[in-house]
């Protein structure tokens, strides 16, 4: 007849919590970090939306982005650089548009390009 042996859940059960433990410390930097192990982004966070300023970076380190959230909203002068870590763009914005003055640089910091926005509007 046929005997029924319990210790099948257990290996089971086990399997499963390895599996869960494994698949999430995993996830848990996903898409932070870069395969040579420097951090592409920080900021900080306040009832899950993007608050305070936050920065973004190239593989090397360099910052690539900054700028401010206040409600998961983008506020205030955001800035891009190059990979040299030279200022190539820099834009205001109020509740997550475009508003204000956007300027792009060149090498050698002059400004090339001003444009002004007004609700994510080019103004004239």
């Amino acid at each position: 007849m046929y005997s029924y042996n319990s210790y099948h859940k257990i290996v089971v059960a086990l399997l499963v919590v390895f599996w869960a433990v494994f698949h999430f410390s995993q996830r848990k930097g996903e898409g932070l970090y870069y395969e040579n192990g420097q951090v592409k982004q920080t900021g900080g966070t306040e009832n899950s939306l993007n608050e305070g300023l936050w920065l973004w970076f190239y593989e090397d380190g360099t910052v690539q982005m900054q700028g401010s959230f206040h409600n998961g909203n983008r506020e205030g002068i955001w800035k891009r650089f190059n990979e040299e870590g030279l200022l190539i763009s820099e834009s205001t914005y109020k509740k997550n548009k475009l508003h204000g003055e956007y300027r792009e640089f060149d090498e050698e910091g002059k400004i090339i390009l001003t444009r002004y926005y007004k609700n994510d509007i080019p103004q004239k």
